[in-house]
């Protein structure tokens, strides 16, 4: 299935990615979920976001960020820094070397070869962790409250003086080719791609997030190296701990350790605005394979946009897997077991689609009705109890686990280094709880104009469906 998520935290819990897909397919009549299962009793929501203790935060002279909070009830601690990087932040030359180089980070440092490194981990309780989304990097640490200072020690290590082994830079790019090259190979995947390539032409994020094979093939340590002291430096990084320490003691840790970073500001994206559809845009294609696959959606806010929260009740909506017009009854119904939603954790402006495999003979009834369910939200809102159940998954959704350290710490370094500051899921909770089934449905009537879809087919005649 298409891999848009951050692979560490998506904002739906974003990243969490984040991040973000479900499955779903075709249906014969243009019911609304809501019309086909009994939606629940409407119950105000009311908030369940927890703040937690005052977070400290400091911008180091070389333009590093740090935000500590403490958790005194917690028995784990947890650090993450997050970079600005990405797909937003390369070019069509070097298309997902960032996954190339945070894999590669996370393997050795100058101090401690890779054996050493484990052995430290292994000693200390603790975990390393690595990814790359749209506009995002993260390397994350967590261990028992005992070993901050080992936590502390080893994140900025990594993060400031990896040492690139060869065999873990050729071991990580092998491992992006291969994830490059899956997103044309599988024909979920392809078509997926090809709908971005229409609805983000123009843009970066026309291209996949995991990258492209060119960009990646020819990716060598020198080359890492220089997107390192690129992207991990000063002001265009964030580090974050939570957990159950001294705040003030841990504080001064951290600066002492990342005042080492090399100051910097932070980077802007490369440029290029998606090009706004003038038009529905359809693009085909036919491979030798038996079924057929679409990708059909339409613009949505990026997770910046005033309008995200809306957004994430209707990918709530379109996603449910026990009551979804499609994720649900289409499956209920036999006529495909593979469907999918995704709405990924981009910036400024995302999308939301569904992706569908069905036999040739069903695509056009398959199409037609998931055009039909996203174009009736632009005209007839939710009722009061479909509304209630899907803003109950959101919140219920994106707030799980919010005490544990790690989830914390993710999101503050995050948010922080989106711009969007640290307290982004307050804001994004109180927007929430300010929406109703009318002003869903008038944002999703500003956004759903000119819609994209894709498909691969069979080769005609060597269909045999």
């Amino acid at each position: 299935m298409p891999s848009q998520n951050r692979g560490f935290h998506s904002i739906s819990g974003l990243w969490p990615l984040s991040a973000v897909a479900a499955f779903f397919l075709l249906i014969p009549t243009l019911a609304l979920g809501q019309e086909e299962r009994p939606a629940p009793r409407a119950v105000p929501r009311v908030p369940i976001y927890d703040p937690g203790t005052p977070v400290q935060k400091k911008v180091l002279k070389n333009g590093v960020t740090i935000l500590v909070q403490e958790q005194r009830t917690s028995e784990r601690v947890a650090g993450a820094v997050a970079a600005r990087m990405g797909t937003v932040y390369e070019s069509d030359d070097d298309a997902g070397r960032g996954q190339v180089l945070i894999k590669a980070m996370i393997a050795g440092t100058q101090k401690l070869k890779p054996v050493e490194l484990a052995l430290r981990l292994l000693a200390a309780d603790a975990k390393l962790e690595a990814g790359v989304g749209p506009d995002l990097g993260q390397i994350a640490i967590t261990t028992k409250r005992e070993q901050v200072d080992q936590a502390i020690d080893l994140l900025s290590q990594v993060v400031l003086e990896p040492a690139f082994p060869d065999t873990a830079v050729d071991a990580s790019r092998q491992r992006a080719l291969t994830l490059a090259a899956d997103e044309n190979e599988n024909p979920l995947k392809a078509a997926y791609s090809m709908y971005l390539a229409s609805m983000f032409r123009g843009s970066p994020l026309a291209r996949p997030v995991s990258g492209t094979v060119s960009g990646i093939a020819d990716c060598r340590k020198k080359d890492l190296v220089a997107l390192h002291q690129k992207y991990f430096a000063g002001g265009n990084m964030v580090v974050a701990f939570v957990g159950n320490f001294d705040g003030k003691r841990v504080m001064d840790q951290l600066e002492k350790a990342f005042a080492a970073a090399a100051a910097g500001r932070a980077l802007d994206p490369v440029a290029g605005n998606p090009v706004p559809l003038a038009a529905d845009t359809t693009v085909t294609t036919e491979r030798d394979m038996p079924s057929s696959v679409l990708a059909f959606g339409y613009p949505a806010p990026g997770y910046t946009d005033p309008d995200y929260a809306a957004f994430k009740i209707i990918e709530f909506y379109l996603a449910s897997p026990d009551r979804s017009p499609v994720s649900y009854w289409l499956k209920q119904r036999g006529q495909s077991s593979i469907v999918g939603v995704i709405y990924p954790p981009y910036p400024k402006r995302s999308s939301m689609a569904v992706y569908l495999g069905a036999p040739p003979r069903s695509l056009p009834a398959a199409r037609d009705t998931v055009a039909a369910v996203m174009g009736r939200l632009r005209t007839q809102a939710l009722d009061d109890g479909e509304w209630a159940e899907q803003l109950k998954r959101v919140q219920n959704s994106t707030f799980a686990n919010q005490n544990d350290p790690l989830v914390r710490a993710r999101a503050m370094s995050q948010f922080e280094a989106a711009g969007v500051g640290y307290e982004f899921q307050r804001h994004f909770e109180e927007a929430l709880l300010k929406l109703n089934p009318e002003s869903l449905r008038e944002t999703a009537a500003r956004w759903f104009t000119h819609s994209s879809e894709a498909a691969i087919t069979p080769v005609r005649n060597e269909s045999k469906l």
